[in-house]
């Protein structure tokens, strides 16, 4: 009688999940079509995320969870300051090489004629959050330029140009403890920049002048993003989990320049992780399937996969990002950590097409008091266990 009980409560949950789930898509599919950027504008970043190929939907955890995943404020045990985790990220060689040219002398002319089938990008970011169970708060900045150059025949040059910064509020509820969660965040968003495509007869008459003008783009939105978490409680944890970034879009005003900044654009991802806790160490391994009701982008850009084997003192990931390999690293010291990361971004249409090879270094301090006291569903802040003991008293990214 009381296996028959389980059976009817786990079938009621799992119905219930897939209710929100079906609620959540034909919520945002009644936005209609969008148009198809290239490369994915990111309202954030972290390298741990990207060390496991940014798929992070069903991992995130404490402060990173107020961005990626809002239901899994749901799962934090305790009390996680964040004080600053400071990243930079550039593209390797090409750009080095771009800061060469520039700092030589060179004409604007000749600079173009360096950068013919070249990627420039620089990014980074720095956050700032308090978050308890059920509740998290978080300030935020974030940018990214990019500018590559195709096609000598008949040049193409894209600009883009964002940068970030604002308040994040999230909350999420526990409707069963550990078990299924909902979430959502709210984003008070300062943003400058612009997304700028320019073709030959534009080039051949380049305006700096109007270039800097667009550049100046700025504008305040208001952004919701909204998620949930199912997570089968057993020796092997499996998770599920669903978010919609940018619900319906986040548009912002024009404020000054030539046009309000570009709109960020929503984005429905589906996760899923499976968490194999040994006496030793965990091991995790993730899947997202991003911009799932987006026909015009690629499958193969939409897929990222990761694994992360969570030691006492290090963390080692590994994952595929938009069809390219992705590593990753933490030297952990308990309040201060660094994260490395490397990944690949499809700058085309279809993976294999055009590469961009980017590296990442992130500084995290924080501290954190997980010791199951303070309410949430008794596990720790990444889903797990309480039998996580040795990870505690230590900051969890």
């Amino acid at each position: 009688m009381h296996g028959h009980a389980g059976g009817v409560r786990v079938s009621l949950m799992t119905k219930s999940f897939f209710s929100t789930l079906t609620i959540l898509w034909l919520l945002t599919l009644a936005n209609g079509p969008r148009a198809h950027a290239a490369e994915f504008q990111e309202t954030w970043g972290s390298a741990r995320a990207m060390g496991m190929g940014g798929a992070f939907t069903a991992v995130a955890s404490d402060g990173d969870a107020l961005l990626y995943n809002p239901a899994a404020l749901a799962r934090v045990s305790g009390v996680h300051w964040t004080i600053m985790n400071p990243r930079l990220g550039v593209n390797g060689q090409q750009a080095m090489e771009i800061v060469q040219t520039a700092s030589s002398g060179s004409t604007f002319a000749d600079m173009l004629d360096d950068l013919y089938g070249k990627a420039v990008w620089l990014g980074g970011g720095a956050m700032t959050s308090f978050v308890v169970p059920n509740f998290g708060i978080a300030g935020y900045a974030n940018g990214n330029v990019g500018l590559n150059l195709q096609n000598p025949a008949y040049p193409e040059m894209n600009i883009n140009y964002i940068f970030d910064y604002g308040l994040a509020l999230g909350g999420a509820i526990d409707f069963i403890p550990g078990v299924w969660s909902v979430g959502a965040t709210v984003r008070r968003v300062n943003r400058t920049g612009t997304n700028l495509p320019l073709g030959a007869a534009v080039l051949s008459d380049l305006d700096i002048d109007a270039i800097k003008e667009q550049l100046k783009n700025r504008g305040t939105g208001y952004g919701l993003d909204i998620g949930t978490m199912l997570t089968v409680p057993s020796p092997i944890r499996p998770t599920l989990a669903v978010t919609i970034r940018n619900f319906g879009y986040t548009a912002f005003s024009h404020d000054e320049g030539v046009t309000a900044p570009p709109r960020a654009e929503p984005d429905i991802t589906i996760g899923g992780s499976l968490t194999f806790d040994t006496p030793l160490f965990d091991i995790t391994t993730a899947m997202d399937y991003r911009y799932a009701d987006r026909s015009d982008i690629q499958v193969g850009k939409k897929i990222n996969l990761g694994v992360e084997f969570d030691l006492p003192l290090l963390q080692l990931r590994a994952g595929l990002h938009q069809g390219y390999y992705a590593l990753g690293t933490t030297f952990d010291m308990g309040v201060l950590s660094f994260d490395l990361a490397t990944y690949g971004v499809e700058l085309g249409e279809y993976p294999g097409q055009m590469e961009d090879r980017r590296y990442m270094v992130q500084m995290n301090l924080g501290i954190g008091l997980d010791l199951g006291l303070f309410g949430g569903s008794g596990s720790d802040s990444s889903g797990g266990s309480s039998a996580s003991g040795r990870r505690r008293l230590k900051q969890r990214r």
